[in-house]
């Protein structure tokens, strides 16, 4: 929670956005896949909409995960982050973004920054109407397929 509530207070001081932070909900147990011990990306961000019913549909609902996923649809080992368009709501998952790399060790700001990004991905496509990007020093670069590629993106549109 205190994650979620140092990036409220980013989003509003950087880009004047105000962000609600629901309660924590369970993840439907139907949403796991046991052969992989992931959770279903696609279905995990489809199923924020039935979880809280009672948001607005121009609402943009982010969930938030410790645990793996992946996308079904892709053939990924996993995914830092999915998001659906049809529902207008997307899932980040915390469960790599400690990783170190050969001369980059783990630390709890990179991690920070790293959850950051994604969330500022996430908000630039859905809040911003942004394009996903071919620059791949851009947040909204469209090709992060590891840790080192993120790490590369900066913070900003």
């Amino acid at each position: 929670m205190d994650q979620l509530q140092a990036l409220q207070g980013y989003y509003r001081k950087k880009y004047d956005v105000e962000i609600s932070v629901s309660q924590p909900v369970p993840v439907d147990s139907n949403l796991r896949d046991g052969s992989r011990q992931q959770l279903r990306a696609e279905a995990l961000a489809a199923s924020l909409r039935t979880t809280l019913p009672e948001q607005d549909r121009n609402t943009i609902l982010i969930g938030f995960t410790t645990e793996d996923i992946y996308p079904v649809s892709q053939n990924w080992r996993f995914a830092f982050g999915w998001r659906s368009s049809a529902t207008t709501s997307a899932v980040v998952s915390a469960a790599r973004l400690s990783l170190p790399y050969s001369g980059l060790p783990a630390s709890a700001e990179r991690s920070s920054t790293r959850l950051r990004k994604i969330v500022t991905k996430d908000i630039g496509i859905f809040y911003f109407g942004l394009p996903r990007s071919f620059n791949p020093k851009s947040v909204l670069y469209n090709q992060i397929m590891g840790i080192e590629a993120l790490d590369d993106v900066g913070e900003d549109f």
